[in-house]
């Protein structure tokens, strides 16, 4: 079967990530760079990172002979940075503030981590070079990095606009994690005795957080929503699912009851997604040190809060 470009362009979009700045000097010490979200570590011992470079760049062959780059991760701010990087502008530092890092290479001010690295090593994959570098020096700041979500960009720290991004452009589920001093409300059907969490998006209701929160005011719980804690995306449900945790003090509502962290039977909860979120959720819990997890039902990244 012949993959189509733009089809597999768009499913690879479905991956939400955050946004790099990749910079290095020219021949002329003169500073140069590119957007990229196309970032992964590969190795900690030795520290290893790579990016990939489409073979359109035209700092393509500037980046696979240099002797030193640095990669940038943009804070939630700073997506006009992105969209110059982004750009063929010849003049893309005009206006930037940034700094020689240890080993000259150029670091934007700002950037909530950046990475100093030794060109380790590059190869040629179909019409991208794969850049391999070896992590000579790093640093990071506090704040939230800048997402993108199929074309969007979105941050962290303003979860309507996450919502909003997913919402556009693809079947969303928004659900929460309302705990009650350890214990976690579930939804139960009588019947089987099968387990979920509160949520809207399915049977054709329309995912939204004032949605979310009407349906359980109208029962008489009243809730609220702290922090977003998990974005994926379910293959399953052929959904995008964002969940919230919330502390809470109501009463469970009809149909509802909390069931405490250490007593929850795990084998009704039919949604493998849902157990491999709670059982991270219950882990936190215990250190009070909360992060948002973002990648698949399975595998993905997790980002602490600070």
């Amino acid at each position: 079967m012949k993959i189509k470009t733009n089809e597999f362009r768009k499913a690879l979009g479905k991956f939400a990530t955050g946004i790099t700045i990749v910079t290095t000097l020219d021949h002329n010490q003169n500073p140069r760079g590119f957007t990229a979200n196309s970032f992964t570590s590969v190795s900690l011992n030795p520290p290893l990172i790579l990016i990939c470079i489409g073979d359109f760049n035209e700092s393509l062959d500037l980046f696979k002979k240099s002797d030193f780059f640095a990669v940038n991760i943009l804070n939630e701010n700073q997506k006009e940075i992105s969209n110059i990087f982004a750009s063929p502008s010849k003049f893309k530092f005009k206006g930037i503030d940034w700094h020689s890092g240890k080993f000259s290479s150029p670091l934007i001010k700002n950037s909530i981590a950046w990475f100093e690295c030794k060109n380790y090593n590059n190869l040629t994959a179909g019409d991208h070079l794969i850049l391999i570098g070896e992590v000579k020096s790093f640093g990071e700041d506090n704040g939230f990095p800048l997402g993108y979500f199929q074309g969007s960009y979105f941050s962290l720290n303003n979860t309507n606009s996450l919502v909003n991004v997913i919402s556009k452009s693809t079947k969303t589920i928004i659900g929460v994690i309302f705990e009650n001093n350890q214990s976690i409300l579930f939804n139960e059907d009588p019947k089987t005795k099968v387990l979920t969490l509160p949520c809207v998006g399915e049977n054709n209701e329309i995912a939204s957080t004032s949605n979310l929160l009407k349906k359980y005011d109208s029962l008489g719980f009243k809730a609220k929503l702290d922090f977003v804690y998990s974005v994926y995306e379910d293959k399953k449900l052929d959904a995008v699912c964002i969940y919230y945790r919330s502390k809470n003090s109501s009463d469970a509502p009809y149909g509802s009851k909390y069931i405490n962290f250490f007593e929850i039977p795990w084998e009704n909860i039919k949604d493998e997604a849902l157990v491999i979120m709670l059982k991270r959720y219950v882990e936190e819990s215990s250190h009070d040190n909360f992060a948002i997890y973002m990648g698949d039902e399975k595998s993905g990244l997790t980002q602490k809060l600070k």
